[in-house]
């Protein structure tokens, strides 16, 4: 009776979830119990509550002899609150299903599998290919309900099995999550914020102004360091030099004209290890592909066929 005590009151889908799940939840604890079939009967009536109970009251009233046997009663239940699943609506069900803000990852692909086998159910033994078609469902309908900042880094990306991608994605979220964590606002550079703003509208005294500057500037000072410190911890990467002839180079992995050329290109030295999912190449990705890559553009206005910016007197030559 430990375990039974273990088991939710059902009220309804909204506040208990599924009913098959919550049934099949109070039926392990029953098999454990060795009850007779009038006990689990009254043990499954002290569970319900609401709509439930009272489809198991009017059930005892209509059919009395029924209402005896376990299974007459579960058949009712069932019936009740899963006779309006029809295959379509299970499907629509599966392909609008998204993670739920901050759960667990294992629980959120459990769900998928549940609601893909209750929509796509399979009868007889399938072959391995049905096998990998319907597990590349699921990993598609699993990417789509991720968080933007999570799917777009798995998106392109190739994965052995579902599992894969489960354990990479949860590595994923993972690390978003640390690096949100960092990159809100320091709460200690605020209060120092708010302590300047306070020290400057409170002077009003000339023999202490001196002494209140003085430590103003000294806070601000610690500010500004913190600051700089802060913002060199977030952004490693400095800033690219400018290109001071004014000249363009084309970059033949952008494919477009700019400030560097394919040598110095950090675009490509970034996607050395990235493999196409487009051409199966390595060194790029799907949106840099050479396949979808479209003819060389010409430079913009003020500049030569070979990126050379041209003078005023050669301009108004053209």
């Amino acid at each position: 009776m430990t375990l039974f005590s273990n088991v939710g009151i059902y009220v309804d889908r909204e506040r208990s979830g599924r009913f098959d799940d919550w049934l099949a939840h109070l039926e392990s604890v029953l098999v454990l119990g060795d009850f007779e079939e009038s006990r689990k009967i009254v043990l499954l009536r002290s569970k319900l509550y609401g709509e439930a109970a009272d489809e198991f009251d009017n059930f005892k009233l209509e059919n009395p002899i029924s209402a005896q046997i376990y299974d007459k009663v579960k058949e009712r239940l069932i019936k009740l609150f899963h006779s309006t699943e029809t295959r379509s609506k299970q499907s629509v069900e599966f392909h609008n299903m998204k993670r739920e803000p901050e759960e667990n990852m294992r629980r959120y692909a459990n769900r998928i599998r549940k609601a893909f086998y209750l929509a796509y159910p399979m009868n007889s033994v399938i072959n391995k290919a049905t096998a990998f078609s319907r597990e590349q469902i699921m990993m598609d309908r699993f990417l789509e309900g991720l968080s933007f900042d999570v799917q777009t880094r798995l998106k392109y990306k190739e994965f052995e099995s579902f599992e894969k991608l489960e354990e990479e994605a949860q590595v994923r979220s993972r690390l978003n999550a640390f690096q949100a964590k960092y990159a809100e606002p320091n709460k200690e550079l605020i209060k120092v914020k708010e302590a300047l703003d306070r020290l400057s509208t409170k002077v009003e005294s000339n023999s202490h102004q001196k002494h209140l500057e003085e430590n103003m500037e000294k806070m601000q000072r610690q500010l500004s360091k913190r600051r700089n410190v802060s913002f060199s911890q977030r952004s490693p990467q400095s800033t690219p030099p400018i290109n001071k002839t004014g000249d363009l180079n084309f970059c033949d992995f952008h494919n477009d004209w700019g400030y560097h050329s394919v040598n110095n290109c950090k675009a490509r030295e970034s996607q050395t290890n990235d493999k196409c999912f487009r051409c199966k190449e390595m060194g790029h990705r799907a949106n840099f592909c050479p396949q979808i890559k479209n003819q060389k553009p010409s430079p913009p206005e003020g500049y030569d066929g070979n990126g050379k910016r041209l003078t005023s007197f050669e301009e108004r030559g053209n």
